[in-house]
């Protein structure tokens, strides 16, 4: 028990700190070095230690990571990415816990999470379409922020649109078909956008509103965009990862 204990510590450790890898160096922003539209898999490590080890130590991990991390990031570059708030740290403990709940949820009707999915892309689907029709007042929020002299096109706006359409469409497909072998597959797409309609579309905007006075309402047109892209990113990288882990658990060894 003591030796998978460890075992647990140490894989928990390494994830952390590729998270805090993945969320200081290897994130992309547009436009170039601004915080309007960012992009990243930092929370891809936190998610696979709360679905793997449990929401637990999911819940510790990301403790850890948001506070190492912002220390790492100012050790990296001199100035920290933002001050550091307790709001973001709540987001951080979401993706800790919310995975390791809902993948480990007792439910009789296993098509259930399937179902839900269904719905949900739907919605997004059409989320997309709605900013694909609303793109001038998009672009025209963006350029609002823009500092002097940002370079700014907003032909990248509407291929990130397009292209968060294009992987939802191909979720959706896949649902359809039911090409996903599993239920642990429904439970892991689930995650991810109940955690990107929480903490993307909700509690990041209120707290970049409490933080820097920027109205709620007109941050969501901007993150209408961004949710669909990671949605499909992580859902794809996570379905793979969970089986890889699953089938090496620390557990079994």
């Amino acid at each position: 028990m003591k030796k998978n204990n460890l075992r647990s510590v140490i894989f928990a450790g390494l994830l952390v700190a590729i998270g805090i890898v993945l969320s200081s160096i290897l994130s992309i922003s547009y436009p170039p070095n601004s915080t309007i539209i960012r992009f990243g898999i930092g929370y891809l490590p936190l998610i696979l230690i709360s679905i793997i080890l449990g929401p637990k130590i999911g819940f510790s991990a990301a403790i850890i990571q948001d506070i190492l991390g912002y220390f790492v990031y100012i050790w990296i570059y001199g100035f920290p990415a933002g001050p550091f708030y307790l709001g973001f740290t709540l987001n951080s403990i979401l993706y800790g816990v919310i995975p390791g709940l809902v993948y480990n949820l007792k439910i009789k009707d296993i098509n259930i999470f399937k179902y839900i999915n269904f719905v949900f892309i739907l919605i997004l689907i059409g989320l997309g379409v709605w900013g694909i029709f609303n793109i001038q007042d998009i672009i025209a929020s963006i350029e609002a922020r823009l500092e002097e002299g940002q370079a700014f096109s907003p032909i990248i706006i509407y291929l990130m649109i397009i292209i968060g359409e294009i992987g939802l469409i191909g979720m959706l497909i896949l649902l359809l078909k039911h090409r996903l072998d599993d239920d642990y597959s429904h439970r892991i797409i689930l995650t991810i956008i109940i955690l990107q309609i929480i903490i993307t579309l909700g509690l990041t905007p209120l707290w970049v509103s409490q933080l820097y006075g920027i109205p709620f309402w007109p941050q969501l047109p901007i993150r209408i965009i961004k949710a669909p892209i990671e949605i499909f990113i992580y859902s794809i990288l996570l379905i793979r990862l969970v089986k890889i882990l699953n089938t090496y658990r620390i557990d079994k060894v």
